[in-house]
C-alpha cells in the first residue's frame, strides 16, 4: 500500500476562531475559503497542513451550494471558553397555575495568544411550538439573534491576553 499525493492546492483564506460553549467548550479555528469553485475539488478526506505543520485530516465537501468553504483546521488551546449558570439570575416562581422560570449563563472568553483574534461565539434560547408556554428573552448582551431558531451570535474581537464576558438570560412561562 502507497500514499501517493495526486495534488497539492494552496487556497487564500479568511481565518477565524468560533465556538459553541453550550456543546463543548472549546474553539476551532476555521479557515473560509471563497471562490473555491475554480479548484475543481473533489469530495472526500484530504490532509490538511497549516503554517507548514499537519493539522490533520478533515473532509472536505465542495459539492454544497454555499458559495464560501468551511475548513475545520481544529482547536486552539490558546483560546479559553467557559459557560456558567448564574444562579443570581436564575429564579423559578409559581403563580397561580403558571411557572415562571428565569435560566441566565455567562459565557467567558480569554485570548491567551500573543496576535488578536476575532471569535464568533453560538447560543441558543428555546424555542416554544406550544401556545400555552412562552419565551421571551431578558438579555443578549448585543448578541445578533435569529428568532425562528432562538439563535444568538456574538462576533468578539479580543487582543492579546484580553478576556470577555457576555451574557444570555430568558424567561419561560
Amino acid at each position: 500500500e502507497h500514499i501517493v499525493g495526486i495534488q497539492e492546492i494552496v487556497m487564500p483564506a479568511v481565518y477565524s476562531y468560533h465556538t459553541v460553549p453550550k456543546l463543548d467548550m472549546t474553539a476551532y479555528l476555521l479557515a473560509r475559503v471563497t471562490d473555491w469553485a475554480k479548484y475543481n475539488l473533489l469530495a472526500g478526506e484530504a490532509n490538511i497542513f497549516f503554517d507548514d505543520n499537519y493539522v490533520g485530516k478533515s473532509y472536505l465537501n465542495p459539492n454544497v451550494s454555499s458559495d464560501t468553504l468551511l475548513i475545520s483546521l481544529g482547536r486552539d488551546e490558546k483560546i479559553s471558553v467557559k459557560r456558567i449558570r448564574l444562579n443570581d439570575y436564575s429564579a423559578r416562581k409559581i403563580v397561580s397555575s403558571n411557572i415562571r422560570e428565569t435560566k441566565a449563563f455567562e459565557t467567558t472568553i480569554k485570548n491567551n495568544k500573543n496576535i488578536p483574534i476575532e471569535i464568533e461565539v453560538l447560543d441558543q434560547y428555546p424555542i416554544s411550538k406550544n401556545s400555552q408556554i412562552e419565551v421571551s428573552v431578558d438579555d443578549t448582551d448585543g448578541a445578533k439573534v435569529t428568532e425562528e431558531y432562538g439563535k444568538l451570535i456574538w462576533k468578539i474581537k479580543l487582543q492579546p491576553n484580553e478576556s470577555r464576558k457576555i451574557k444570555l438570560v430568558y424567561t419561560i412561562k
